[in-house]
């Protein structure tokens, strides 16, 4: 018999979720119909750290399978709220990021062309795969290659100004105009 002590230590941890793993086997997790739920810290993602302010956490909830074509694949979404540097006036930028994954594992880069339309590949050479590594790749993939504010205001904001549309700007539609009277003053002197 358990006692109200016993019970409030006991009964929390038989609810908790169990610990998200650091690695996993495609082919068995999809072969067993496996799922991943959980959350990963973005600041243990290297590569994502070097293009973001990297804080917060990824919710990740991926199923694995294999469909009816035989293919052994994981789809699900991932989640994360990720902060990078607005382009055009520098300050930050936070982008709510919700990625649809849907990864056929193959074994070689041959098999990879074979897939089918709804499949990305997932190249799995040495039979395990670190879920961080999966998770940074798939955000890093839904970044936009040049992250801007939406709303010009909010470059304002952060000391943008914008440029005058009234105001012809010479250099902006011309570059190299200059170097062509420098071209022609040489061909002068010579």
């Amino acid at each position: 018999i358990l006692t109200e002590n016993q019970r409030a230590y006991i009964i929390p941890r038989l609810m908790q979720a169990p610990p998200f793993p650091d690695k996993i086997n495609p082919w068995r997790l999809a072969a067993g119909n496996g799922r991943l739920e959980g959350e990963l810290m973005l600041a243990a993602m290297p590569r994502l750290a070097a293009v973001s302010r990297a804080g917060g956490k990824a919710s990740v909830s991926l199923v694995a399978g294999v469909d009816e074509n035989g293919v052994h694949f994981i789809k699900g979404e991932i989640q994360a709220d990720i902060e990078v540097d607005c382009q055009r006036c520098l300050g930050p930028l936070r982008l709510p990021l919700k990625v649809e994954v849907a990864l056929g594992v193959v074994s070689a880069e041959a098999e990879a062309g074979q897939l089918s339309d709804p499949y990305e590949p997932l190249l799995v050479r040495d039979g395990d795969v670190a879920v961080a590594d999966l998770v940074e790749e798939e955000l890093l993939l839904a970044l936009p290659q040049i992250p801007r504010h939406e709303d010009l205001r909010e470059c304002e904001a952060n000391g943008y100004a914008a440029p005058d549309p009234a105001m012809p700007d010479v250099d902006r539609r011309q570059p190299f105009a200059a170097l062509a009277s420098l071209l022609s003053d040489s061909k002068r002197s010579t």
